[in-house]
């Protein structure tokens, strides 16, 4: 069983960019020390902006989290951090080893605006032979190889065009992945929309002659509801607030394989559980579990079991009893955990 989106062993600092663009202010320092009295608020999303949420470097919580995962039945997870996220990846190896999990981690960027500086500017080219190297021969002097490719697609706004250095990245991603055979794994996040999504996806399968199968579209579950449907729901007593697959279909449809991996997230912006579970159910009705894979997205220490949180242990424990309730049989579940896991990792 299979987990195919948590951050371990990550310095998330990087996304403290990503708030500041969209104008959310640091919160007070004492706010951000890792105690009980923040957790809630920490888990809310804040932890991107304290240091002591950050699980880089400590192999004893990366280790002691993957083994309450292994205590729920999981086996594998994937850490798809890239480059400026991912912390020393020996670290992570000895993680590994310690609670028994495999882990399959990445290469690649994150989006133009919140990669590291160093990496400003660099053509796709530099970035195909780097990708390439981390895959074929080691990340960082080490030995140990990644096993999937991440690239992150933005907008700064739902009118504006995908950014031409994300794009870069991009087709480096797809000219490794032809010649590796190793996945390409999508992120796309607010204010994206789906046609957004489509635009990044056609370059890939369209353009570049990907094959559908290497791909993931990641959090398609964060495109279940509009933004702002919260805060409508509230407004107003007749708002009724539901969920919309249509986009996801729309992904889908192309072949590809599509992440539902935000699981427990108590983000306002994101969909709630229900949301997924509800979207989830039907897609499964409609066909499509053979198409999708599940993760968490975990990213730091208050969301770990080892603080109160329930880290990678949720979906293995919420998703089964739904679908047994809804009288979906076990395979469904078996082919988002196990067996879509293991054809899009194979190379």
């Amino acid at each position: 069983m299979t987990s195919m989106h948590e951050h371990l062993n990550a310095d998330m600092e990087i996304l403290t960019r990503v708030a500041k663009q969209f104008g959310f202010p640091p919160p007070p320092a004492e706010m951000l020390t890792l105690e009980n009295h923040n957790l809630a608020f920490l888990r809310s999303g804040a932890a991107i902006f304290s240091e002591a949420s950050m699980t880089a470097g400590d192999i004893d919580f990366t280790a002691a989290e993957l083994g309450f995962f292994r205590a729920v039945g999981g086996r594998s997870i994937v850490d798809p951090s890239p480059i400026g996220i991912r912390g020393d990846v020996t670290q992570l190896r000895e993680a590994s080893r310690q609670a028994d999990v495999h882990v399959v981690c990445a290469t690649g960027l994150y989006t133009a605006a919140n990669r590291p500086d160093e990496y400003a500017g660099w053509t796709e080219e530099q970035q195909h032979e780097l990708f390439l190297r981390d895959v074929t021969e080691g990340i960082d002097g080490s030995d140990v190889r990644a096993g999937i490719l991440k690239c992150a697609l933005s907008a700064v706004s739902a009118d504006a065009p995908l950014d031409e250095v994300e794009l870069a990245t991009l087709r480096a991603c797809a000219r490794v992945s032809q010649e590796t055979g190793v996945s390409v794994h999508v992120h796309s996040a607010f204010p994206m929309t789906g046609d957004h999504v489509l635009r990044g996806l056609s370059l890939l399968v369209d353009e570049m002659s990907l094959e559908p199968g290497r791909v993931v579209m990641m959090h398609m579950d964060s495109f279940l509801r509009p933004w702002d449907s919260r805060s409508r729901y509230i407004d107003s007593l007749d708002a009724v607030k539901s969920v919309d697959v249509t986009g996801v279909q729309r992904v889908l449809d192309r072949g590809v394989t599509v992440g539902f991996d935000s699981w427990g997230s108590n983000v306002d912006l994101l969909p709630q559980d229900d949301d997924r579970l509800k979207a989830l159910l039907h897609l499964v009705r409609s066909g499509y579990d053979g198409q999708i894979v599940l993760g968490h997205d975990v990213t730091q220490k208050p969301q770990g079991v080892s603080y109160g949180g329930t880290g990678f242990t949720w979906f293995p424990a919420l998703i089964p009893p739904v679908l047994a309730q809804a009288g979906v049989g076990e395979d469904a579940y078996r082919r988002m955990t196990t067996d879509n896991p293991a054809r899009v990792l194979a190379h």
